[in-house]
């Protein structure tokens, strides 16, 4: 784990009202902690499976944007901030976005609720996220 980039991350995120979110490749970067992403997986694929997917998921034409919401920020020392939900921004399909991400085995992946998304994101983001979330 990159403890500098850690410790910037978590300093740039404490003055913002939760739930914070933060692009996806700021979130992975630097990041090697299993415990900050699909901790809950009995056979965790690693961080760079994340990462890599992301990547990739990322490039399509139609994603916009991924962005980790924090769900703790600092859950202790040694420790990267822990998320349980990426949102996607854009025009894909929920049915597309299950099978680009089917092997980082999310509980769910649907639309987000716009009443329920966190407010730093643009309106237009929130008519178009998809939720992928790990229990």
């Amino acid at each position: 784990m990159d403890t500098a980039k850690c410790n910037a991350l978590k300093r740039s995120l404490a003055g913002e009202p939760p739930p914070q979110i933060v692009p996806i490749d700021r979130f992975l970067d630097g990041n090697d902690d299993l415990g900050s992403i699909g901790c809950n997986l009995m056979e965790h694929p690693g961080v760079d499976a994340f990462r890599h997917t992301f990547t990739v998921l990322q490039s399509r034409p139609d994603v916009q944007a991924i962005y980790a919401q924090i769900s703790e920020l600092d859950p202790g020392e040694g420790s990267w901030p822990f998320t349980d939900t990426v949102l996607v921004i854009g025009s894909i399909g929920v049915e597309e976005l299950q099978k680009a991400i089917s092997h980082l085995q999310p509980d769910e992946v649907g639309p987000g609720d716009p009443e329920h998304l966190p407010p730093a994101l643009s309106v237009p983001e929130r008519r178009t996220a998809l939720v992928a979330w790990w229990d």
